[in-house]
């Protein structure tokens, strides 16, 4: 039984948001991220060595920022910074085109008070894990490149400008 949650966790499937599997695919998507920007600069076909690190930085930079980003927003959904924004929204709907994005009973005019509705989410982002962690930790390391490849640039180059 124990081996089976091992599994499941070190695999992902366990619903946590916390196996392997998760940080490997972000990290891929993150990869992914560099390669297009670093291909789309031009960087494969560079010969200087001291631009090629400029643009390995920003090509590590960009998707280590965005995942950082992402990882903040999703803290901030998870601690109930969007509730009054989706509230709000989900009233407007109702009041401009009911029959489209509200069940049976919200259409009748029934809407939940506000503290219902953030106890509710509470709840739901209770059952659910987020994966905030993951794009932290993938964001920092890629981040981490980025200024890596910029001080070997500044160190071992110095006056490099990129063009």
């Amino acid at each position: 039984m124990e081996e089976n949650k091992r599994r499941e966790r070190d695999a992902g499937t366990d619903g946590s948001g916390t196996g392997r599997r998760t940080y490997v695919i972000t990290f891929l998507c993150a990869a992914a991220i560099s390669a297009v920007y670093a291909a789309a600069a031009g960087v494969f076909k560079m010969r200087d060595m001291g631009v090629i690190l400029g643009y390995l930085s920003n090509a590590f930079t960009v998707p280590g920022v965005l995942f950082m980003g992402l990882a903040g927003l999703a803290f901030v959904k998870r601690q109930g910074g969007f509730d009054a924004v989706s509230y709000s929204a989900r009233y407007m709907s109702c009041w401009l085109l009911p029959q489209f994005w509200l069940n049976k009973e919200e259409r009748s005019g029934k809407l939940k008070s506000y503290r219902d509705y953030c106890e509710d989410r509470r709840r739901k982002e209770k059952e659910r894990h987020g994966l905030s962690l993951c794009f932290l930790l993938v964001g920092a390391v890629f981040t981490a490149l980025g200024v890596l490849c910029l001080v070997a640039m500044n160190v071992m180059f110095p006056g490099t400008i990129l063009g």
